[in-house]
């Protein structure tokens, strides 16, 4: 706008306020499964604009719960189309004998999201193995440069990991949490975020390397918090500067003091949960 609102934008209440109040961070959800944690990011006022997975029932439900009309599918292997494709007719043409015969094929954008305007939509979607991609080819599919993204969150599996299972060491699922990692690092995101189960804590590499630890140093090395702050705060105790693009910088006695509970414990400015 010119003149007095020069500066100002126009926000979903109707209210006209400063436009870096108004702009959304941006997020890209790895391993983002059927969108729980894109939900949870788009309704704390974040614009995800990116979900990646390798799940078809998956991305079926995040896209018609979270996606834009139309979305754009980004296939990691050109043979997973084809494969996509040859399942949603099996499934329509299944459905359809319980309705009739009428095909309805599923739409992005017509589920949640729909019945809620007021939130951005997920204008991205990456259907593969995310071993295959690299976060520049990420990047320049949704027209964004290393530093753009806010945040990068994911849920890598944890089905390796989680006590309920055998927490076999040798799961090559559990190797994904290493690609979160140097897909985090690819990006450059502001800062990350990553869900996992409790079972992490205690396992090894194949090489006995604890897990946590490998994660740690991939990703101090990369800038994104010192090794003790990312381990502590994986422990769920405080780390001052963990998962925060450049957190590895040492604080001046003051800051440090000031970051300090009651304990003496210095407090974590971004907890891995």
């Amino acid at each position: 706008m010119s003149g007095l609102f020069e500066s100002y934008e126009l926000n979903r209440f109707g209210l006209y306020v400063p436009e870096r109040i108004a702009k959304r961070p941006i997020a890209i959800d790895l391993f983002c499964g059927a969108g729980g944690i894109s939900l949870g990011f788009i309704q704390a006022g974040f614009e995800v604009i990116a979900g990646l997975d390798f799940d078809y029932y998956c991305m079926m439900t995040y896209l018609v719960n979270l996606g834009s009309y139309p979305c754009k599918i980004h296939y990691i292997d050109p043979a997973d189309e084809e494969k996509v494709n040859a399942k949603m007719e099996k499934d329509m043409k299944k459905e359809a004998k319980k309705n009739g015969g009428v095909l309805k094929q599923p739409v992005s954008g017509s589920g949640w999201i729909k019945h809620n305007p007021e939130f951005p939509p997920v204008t991205h979607y990456f259907y593969g193995d995310c071993r295959k991609i690299t976060g520049q080819e990420i990047l320049d599919a949704i027209g964004l440069k290393q530093g753009d993204v806010d945040c990068v969150m994911g849920g890598p599996p944890c089905q390796g990991f989680s006590r309920a299972g055998k927490q076999d060491v040798t799961d090559p699922r559990n190797s994904l949490v290493f690609d979160f990692a140097r897909l985090v690092l690819e990006i450059q995101p502001k800062t990350f975020v990553m869900e996992n189960v409790p079972g992490i804590l205690s396992m090894v590499t194949p090489e006995g390397i604890p897990v946590i630890d490998a994660f740690c140093r991939i990703l101090s090395d990369g800038g994104f918090g010192s090794y003790e702050a990312l381990k502590q705060s994986l422990l769920n105790t405080a780390g001052a500067g963990a998962a925060l693009k450049g957190g590895n910088k040492k604080l001046s006695r003051k800051e440090e003091l000031g970051n300090e509970d009651d304990e003496g414990v210095e407090k974590s400015q971004m907890t891995l949960v």
